[in-house]
């Protein structure tokens, strides 16, 4: 696996958004002790699982993938008017 390290921003915003997400999944992970009723409990344990699935693929994609430019943000198919 090759790291590519050229348009160093949207590659470094990619992988924010990743360990953000990371970030809520495991927070989301942590409260479900805490949850009122087994209903609650399910809903955290699998929103938290499903937001460190995401975070991992946007960070391992922000990184591995060679052209992010259909990834994060789609270049405008036409020049913008003024």
């Amino acid at each position: 696996m090759r790291i590519y390290r050229d348009d160093i921003w949207r590659r470094s915003g990619g992988a924010l958004v990743g360990i953000g997400l990371c970030a809520f999944g495991i927070y989301s992970l942590t409260m479900v002790p805490q949850a009122p009723d087994a209903t609650l409990a399910d809903r955290a344990m699998w929103w938290g699982i499903t937001l460190n699935i995401a975070g991992v693929a946007s960070f391992l994609l922000s990184w591995l993938a060679p052209d992010l430019s259909g990834v994060w943000c789609r270049s405008p198919r036409f020049p913008p008017r003024k």
